[in-house]
């Protein structure tokens, strides 16, 4: 066997090889090498977000309320409201995106927060309602890619350090570059952005 961290590579290339296990794996070489904030990203990927969310899980789609009569019908929205309303942060677990992307044919619906239906109820003359948050299932998908370009590049970074381990092993010299090396040890910067609550179904 080579070393964890070029297994690593190799799998973060192989479509074939799930998402879930590529983030145990990357999980497990954080872990031995303790870097804490890499660990704790793979993490709330596996098990899904309580606060921050990464920049990358802000999805576009559009709002639709629900019409008693026609179904789910767009909404007529000033332009700023509208800019902001096509976003979406998504915190669930890697798993659960999954999921609804192997069982979802071409849209996802996101029911939204109690904030946003009373805001939305309280700025239409329409009788007050529930509304979704519809997306191309393209959206999970793009999600799922960025984590896996994620792990492929950190890893790629540790190799270029000196980073490899000895199968499933890593020296205390390797171990101590890892912590000692900003690029390595501070890897998750800038992934985040504030998190919102949101329930996902197949739509």
């Amino acid at each position: 066997m080579g070393g964890i961290v070029i297994e690593l590579q190799r799998e973060a290339l192989d479509e074939k090889i799930s998402i879930e296990s590529l983030i145990r794996k990357a999980y497990l070489v954080a872990k031995k090498l303790k870097l804490k904030e890499f660990e704790e990203w793979l993490n709330q990927e596996q098990n899904g977000y309580k606060k921050e969310i990464p920049e990358y899980r802000n999805i576009i789609g559009e709002i639709k309320a629900w019409n008693p009569y026609h179904g789910w019908i767009p909404m007529i929205l000033p332009a700023k409201v509208a800019d902001i309303a096509s976003r979406m942060p998504i915190p669930n677990s890697i798993s659960s995106l999954l999921d609804v992307y192997n069982s979802s044919e071409d849209r996802v619906a996101f029911s939204v927060n109690g904030a946003m239906t009373e805001f939305f109820n309280n700025s239409t003359d329409f009788m007050p309602t529930k509304y979704a948050f519809f997306v191309s299932k393209s959206e999970l998908y793009r999600i799922m890619s960025t984590v896996r370009n994620k792990i492929l590049d950190w890893a790629l970074l540790l190799e270029e350090n000196g980073i490899v381990g000895n199968e499933m092993t890593f020296t205390d010299v390797e171990k101590q570059i890892a912590i000692d090396t900003p690029i390595i040890n501070n890897y998750i910067n800038n992934f985040y952005s504030k998190v919102s609550d949101v329930d996902m179904k197949q739509g």
